[in-house]
């Protein structure tokens, strides 16, 4: 009996590792219909497809753009417009945050972006992080910009 026990027990422990590599099934790239689905599996409710490899995510009234690149790897962007910060400033975010990059664009609006390269492999579930990581880094380059507007 007691060996029985032990026996469940180690078939338990071996197969639950296999169990969770299915639930994270390695891709190298996934089609922008995918996209869609995996973000409103997540619960992004205004998730839309703009055009091929442009991802439209509403949150809060704010738009998000997820861009689907030829090689696999994901880009999200996220503009703020009707503000004045200086270079300087995105420059003093790119030094002191990580896992985002901002600059100013051509309309001197400040931008922050952040990639996710597949060359090793992506998973729904690094997918979704990488999506809620970006997210939080939005809600404070948001405050970033505020407290830095000198219009």
């Amino acid at each position: 009996m007691k060996l029985r026990r032990i026996a469940l027990l180690m078939a338990v422990c071996f197969l639950l590792p296999l169990q969770a590599f299915a639930e994270s099934t390695l891709s190298y790239r996934y089609s922008d219909s995918e996209l869609v689905n995996i973000l409103k599996d997540e619960g992004y409710g205004a998730v839309k497809l703009i055009d091929d490899g442009s991802i439209r995510i509403k949150i809060d009234g704010r738009s998000y753009m997820l861009f689907n690149q030829d090689d696999g790897d994901l880009q999200a962007y996220y503009a703020i417009s009707g503000v004045d910060v200086s270079y300087r400033d995105m420059n003093d975010w790119n030094r002191t945050k990580r896992l985002s990059r901002a600059y100013l664009d051509s309309d001197r609006d400040p931008v922050i972006e952040a990639d996710l390269l597949a060359n090793g492999g992506l998973t729904v579930e690094n997918v979704t992080e990488f999506f809620k990581v970006f997210k939080g880094s939005v809600m404070r380059f948001r405050d970033f910009v505020i407290e830095h507007d000198n219009s």
